[in-house]
């Protein structure tokens, strides 16, 4: 007798809970448009090429970097401000888009900032794996600027998954 009279209980405090969920539901129906939460394109696109243009001038005042990577870091730079927009506009939602931006906005910076940080002799080890990686990203910018000039969308996938793989 005492279970039936605990099960009923829990049913009608179940029943009620379910009822009350209910009605507060009705009262508060979803928005038909959710706000956008976070930065604009444009403002997006503004702190990249802020981060860009920082990174252009951190390079130029050390003395010691080389010109062929300051060369081919403004390849990259250029490249970037090229695509990104590009990107932004037509592809907004895709991934590979997303690691555009995140290349333009923080990994190219921290890139060459960790190298700049280095000591003398330590930049001398480390130039061969900068260089690799400046050229690497050098090819994923030129290879993304061919996916949007061609419209390749069959690659964003692939691209994207590599980029997120190699420099995240």
């Amino acid at each position: 007798m005492n279970i039936a009279v605990a099960v009923l209980i829990i049913a009608v405090i179940g029943f009620a809970l379910f009822l009350r969920k209910k009605s507060v539901s009705k009262d508060t129906a979803a928005p038909t448009h959710f706000p956008r939460s976070g930065p604009s394109p444009d403002q997006e696109y503004g702190a990249i090429l802020d981060s860009l243009l920082k990174l252009n001038i951190l390079m130029r005042k050390d003395l010691e970097f080389p010109e062929d990577m300051i060369k081919g870091i403004e390849a990259v730079i250029d490249d970037l401000m090229v695509i990104t927009p590009a990107m932004m506009e037509q592809y907004p939602g895709e991934t590979l888009t997303y690691e555009i931006k995140k290349i333009g906005k923080t990994h190219l910076f921290k890139t060459v900032k960790e190298y700049l940080d280095l000591s003398p002799e330590s930049r001398k080890i480390q130039l061969d794996m900068f260089k690799k990686t400046i050229e690497s990203l050098h090819e994923v910018s030129n290879r993304s600027r061919d996916i949007v000039e061609k419209n390749e969308t069959a690659e964003f996938k692939t691209m994207a998954n590599f980029l997120a793989g190699k420099f995240s």
